[in-house]
């Protein structure tokens, strides 16, 4: 066995251990190698670094296998952050916040494991966890281009450009006020209706801004060519023609003509799945059940269809409302930012069948 070290010295690198500091360093290390190991298996993947700087491209036409991926890489981040913060409670969680690490947030929780963990058997346990903390933080940076590219391809090409998205800010945009995101407006519109504080200044910047809504539809139903929509595009466009002519009411009533064409269609017997029913128990868990970009294009049927029945003497929606426009003449109803709300929901519809038809045809 080794000499002890003098008082106020480190012991030497090769000091020997006794037996039981020796397990106690195995039992030690064996902890360590647990939490920083994931505990779920996952098929070997090999991702080609041209396939991850393309990720975001090949998104439009495997948007099904991207969920896949997302989905199994989840729980192993939420692993190993559970494991690290069992047993490292001095790394602040706010560094698992972002999907996308930073190198610096990288080297943070190798130094912080480093010189935080005192295991109490000198710089041989030391450079154990340093090894093990060069590793984690190698992994991580090898998986940082692909959690990068999924968290593009998770956003329409709209959204994707708008810095620190959360997907509860968009869910409460199409969802909660019934607005689309999908594919329409552009990316400085969409920004605007994701940061204004509340439905009202939404609505509001759909009144200022009908006109380049209104450019913003009709470019992406000219894009729209497969014969999964075919029939809808001339009746949206003529929709278009007739908001920019000033004929409101008009463009208004064909939108939520097309809307209800399109929501027939495509769902079927199925279609009151996703709309309320008459005696509010209906919940929305069938969209739960959607990809996010199937979420993001269908969540405004929710509000679009609200219950409404004139027999029963129910107030007139002052939001746009399939069921009033097509039940009922009313000021309340009938006016430029409902019409430019319809519209934004047909296009948007239009446009995401037209995307789920290329994936189709390209398979």
């Amino acid at each position: 066995m080794g000499l002890p070290a003098e008082d106020g010295e480190e012991g030497d690198a090769n000091t020997e251990l006794t037996p039981e500091q020796e397990e106690a360093l195995r039992r030690a290390a064996e902890n360590i190698r647990r939490a920083l190991t994931p505990k779920i298996k996952l098929p070997p993947v090999t991702l080609s670094e041209s396939t991850l700087r393309n990720f975001a491209a090949i998104s439009q036409i495997a948007e099904a296998q991207q969920a896949m991926v997302s989905r199994a890489i989840k729980p192993i981040l939420a692993a190993r952050r559970a494991a690290w913060q069992k047993q490292f409670a001095v790394i602040n969680s706010d560094i698992f916040k972002s999907t996308a690490l930073a190198q610096s947030n990288l080297n943070l929780i190798a130094s912080q494991l480093t010189r935080n963990v005192d295991f109490g058997i000198s710089e041989s346990m030391a450079r154990i966890v340093a090894q093990l903390a060069a590793q984690q933080a190698a992994w991580l940076k090898a998986i940082e281009p692909a959690l990068a590219s999924l968290r593009l391809a998770f956003y329409p090409p709209n959204l994707r450009p708008i810095k620190d998205l959360k997907f509860e800010e968009v869910e409460q945009v199409v969802m909660v006020d019934g607005i689309p995101l999908y594919g329409l407006p552009r990316t400085s519109t969409a920004e605007a209706l994701i940061r204004a504080d509340g439905a009202s200044k939404r609505r509001d910047i759909l009144g200022r801004r009908w006109k380049t809504i209104s450019a913003d539809c009709r470019e992406a139903v000219n894009g729209c060519t497969s014969e999964a929509v075919f029939s809808y595009v001339p009746f949206a466009m003529a929709a278009l023609d007739a908001l920019d002519a000033g004929h409101t009411e008009a463009a208004q009533a064909l939108a939520g003509s097309v809307v209800d064409a399109i929501l027939s269609a495509y769902f079927g017997k199925d279609r009151y799945q996703f709309t309320p029913d008459k005696k509010g128990k209906r919940t929305k868990e069938a969209y739960d059940e959607f990809t996010a970009h199937r979420f993001i294009a269908f969540a405004p049927m929710w509000q679009a269809y609200q219950q409404f029945w004139v027999e029963d003497g129910d107030p007139v929606p002052t939001t746009f409302s399939r069921n009033a426009t097509a039940h009922t003449v009313n000021r309340g109803q009938f006016n430029r930012r409902n019409a430019i709300q319809g519209l934004m929901v047909a296009c948007s519809l239009i446009y995401r069948l037209d995307v789920e038809a290329v994936v189709v045809e390209s398979r």
